[in-house]
């Protein structure tokens, strides 16, 4: 009996750690569109300022464009490689059924 009540309180705990790491993803996804929008609009934005009031046609407005592009990539890589390393030791420590065999290098 303890055991099928055990299971019936782990259910819900499982369905907990299943909607944390959903979120958690689609937060991850989230931050990286915004890690990439922000500089490139930031660019272009500035960029217009600068040609409107220098007249100086679409200089400014592609080259901060580029710019902002080639940030925004660069911070989305950076969020990549830290969701990876954030991942990664729980991924080398899980055996089978989820339980922890190699937990010295945490």
């Amino acid at each position: 009996m303890d055991q099928v009540g055990g299971q019936e309180k782990s259910k819900p705990e499982a369905r907990r750690r299943i909607w944390r790491a959903t979120w958690r993803q689609a937060l991850t996804a989230i931050t990286i569109g915004w890690d990439l929008a922000i500089p490139i609009f930031g660019g272009v934005l500035f960029g217009h300022y600068l040609d409107r009031r220098l007249a100086t046609g679409l200089t400014f407005t592609v080259g901060l464009m580029v710019l902002g592009l080639m940030v925004g990539v660069y911070n989305a890589a950076c969020t990549l490689q830290r969701e990876i390393r954030r991942n990664q030791p729980r991924a080398r420590c899980q055996g089978q059924g989820g339980k922890r065999q190699d937990v010295d290098h945490l």
